[in-house]
């Protein structure tokens, strides 16, 4: 199960919402461990019960908070105290535009998937054996039980496309979704058109910022970009690649650079690793086994920091 961030003792939630006009904290029980929330006067609102409190997650939501039982199963409990959902999640991702995907166990490594909203109430049950959540387009890949292809549904559980597209794990973006099907990947919209023909090895998810994904050719098995069209642009000459938010992270020859929408080398392919970006600069690692440091990406020399 996923750590929860602790937001114990020290955190205090204040909802200015008339509905939640309430100032609560959480304290922990010296006998028992436990956590519960008391009010301004220092008395219990929830009972010291739960082993962890997300704080976060409340402030997050509008007013209800992740708890945590004894037995690890997780729950939601409003500003007042009162229960909204029993603790009896495994697993809860986080909310998006209102909505999360919540798990249950049904055996060891055996698992069944729903949705809820913001206010604990399941949207979706927990029947499916595969379920991902794409909040910008309001949609979610789902597969049955112990069913190996998938498909597409809205949150009121309508299908929008049937099972018939192998796993595959590829963000939605856009409304273009990353497909397999007979061992080769295209992609389609969510009305279940083709819009990049089933003719790659691969294809990965939809770059936000720059509109492209990175794709492989069957024959030679090199790494390009293509758009949301389908057109390439940038040519299938690399061994692998993966878009940011201007630039491009390739690797050629066994090193890695960085390169523009226009396929124009912004950094030469010199390095054994690019870690990641911050502004105008990359943390690199020029050789195996050597500790990643900091390049400006205008000098393309080292940050010495004062």
């Amino acid at each position: 199960m996923k750590t929860i961030k602790h937001f114990f003792v020290v955190a205090i939630l204040a909802v200015t919402s008339p509905a939640f006009s309430q100032l609560l904290q959480s304290k922990q029980d010296e006998k028992t461990q436990l956590y519960g929330f008391v009010n301004e006067e220092d008395k219990y609102v929830v009972n010291p019960i739960y082993k962890e409190v997300d704080y976060n997650f409340g402030y997050r939501e509008g007013g209800i908070f992740k708890v945590v039982d004894v037995n690890d199963k997780i729950g939601f409990v409003d500003v007042k105290g009162k229960i909204v959902v029993a603790c009896k999640y495994e697993y809860t991702e986080s909310f998006e535009n209102g909505y999360a995907v919540v798990r249950i166990a049904k055996g060891e490594y055996d698992y069944l998937y729903g949705l809820i909203d913001s206010l604990g109430k399941e949207v979706i049950p927990l029947k499916y054996g595969r379920l991902e959540y794409y909040a910008d387009d309001k949609v979610l890949v789902f597969g049955m039980e112990n069913a190996s292809d998938v498909g597409l549904m809205n949150l009121k559980g309508q299908v929008l496309i049937p099972e018939q597209y192998a796993f595959w794990s590829k963000k939605i973006t856009k409304g273009l979704w990353p497909v397999a099907k007979n061992d080769k990947c295209g992609v389609v919209n969510l009305k279940n058109e083709i819009i990049v023909p089933f003719e790659y090895a691969m294809i990965e998810g939809y770059s936000e910022s720059l509109g492209i994904a990175p794709a492989q050719k069957e024959e030679n098995g090199k790494f390009g970009f293509i758009d949301r069209t389908g057109k390439t642009v940038i040519p299938f000459e690399y061994e692998f690649g993966w878009p940011h938010e201007r630039l491009i992270s390739v690797k050629k020859n066994g090193k890695w650079g960085l390169i523009d929408i226009n396929n124009k080398i912004v950094l030469p392919f010199e390095y054994a690793e690019i870690i990641s970006f911050y502004e105008n600069s990359v943390w690199v690692i020029k050789n195996e086994g050597e500790e990643m440091f900091e390049l400006d990406l205008i000098t393309k020399q080292k940050v010495v920091k004062n």
